[in-house]
């Protein structure tokens, strides 16, 4: 007669091994979701640290510079009115005794661009992680580099922001990426020290990330007329063109570049004519 107790302690024995298997693949996997879930957290609050701390660093910037201030949980908005007759609500000297780079202030009605436009005299890339204290800043400064004048009165002035997932910087500039928002907003405000400066948005558009100043030699005045052709007409799958407008050798663009999202190799740019050009009012 067979011992059937036996068999049973015999297969007890040979499943304890697998047992043991399973419950070690189990931890690991709780242990990976346990470290998926913490760097997404980490990577979270950074994004978030990285939100406060430019927030706050412009808030301060601001109070400083704001002769009219605006509420930062609001987007920009521009009195047509006041940019008539050359009333600036943007105290620059108070900004330059902190900082002689800053040299002009940016805004775009319908977004949250409000921003201090920097240029370095040392280096072209000074402020792309730096503060108008000169200080680290992963969000930087909206700034030019030093191939284009102070005065905006290039061909092709180049502007650059981060784009920081969030709404600071030229984060904001991806709402022109919607048709009905690019139809109903056209225009930008530069100020600087003694000029009201309003650009006409003709177009925004995906674009490769050549560095635009250094690819075309804007003295050739062929180079600047098919630069202008593309402007008008880019080839593109993401873009919005305005319909009617012309450019020519006079023309004076201004270009804001900001990265696309999970693609370094692509820039976004929105491009803006000079159409108005307005001493301050003393």
């Amino acid at each position: 007669m067979e011992n059937n107790s036996n068999k049973g302690y015999g297969v007890i024995e040979e499943n304890q091994p697998e047992k043991s298997k399973k419950s070690k693949s189990t931890l690991v996997a709780v242990l990976l979701l346990v470290a998926a879930i913490l760097c997404c957290l980490g990577y979270i609050g950074v994004l978030l640290f990285q939100h406060f701390t430019a927030q706050q660093s412009y808030g301060e910037i601001e109070d400083i510079a704001m002769i009219t201030p605006q509420s930062n949980e609001q987007a920009t908005k521009v009195d047509p009115g006041d940019v008539a007759v050359g009333k600036s609500p943007i105290d620059l000297p108070a900004l330059q005794e902190i900082n002689s780079d800053v040299y002009a202030w940016i805004r775009i009605p319908g977004t949250y661009v409000d921003y201090p436009v920097a240029q370095s005299k040392v280096d072209d890339n000074y402020y792309l992680h730096r503060s108008i204290y000169k200080k680290y800043l992963f969000a930087g400064m909206i700034y030019t580099q030093s191939c284009n004048a102070l005065d905006f009165s290039d061909p092709v002035t180049v502007v650059y922001g981060h784009n920081m997932r969030s709404t600071t910087m030229f984060t904001s500039l991806h709402y022109f990426e919607d048709p009905e928002f690019f139809d109903t907003h056209d225009v930008f405000y530069i100020y600087t020290a003694d000029r009201v400066l309003t650009y006409h948005i003709v177009s925004a558009y995906k674009y490769d990330n050549r560095h635009i100043m250094n690819a075309f030699d804007f003295s050739d005045p062929e180079v600047l007329a098919d630069y202008q052709e593309y402007v008008l007409n880019p080839v593109s799958t993401l873009r919005n063109v305005r319909k009617g407008v012309t450019l020519d050798e006079n023309s004076k663009l201004v270009v804001l570049s900001t990265c696309m999202s999970n693609d370094k190799s692509s820039r976004f740019l929105v491009n803006g004519v000079l159409v108005s050009d307005v001493p301050i009012e003393q």
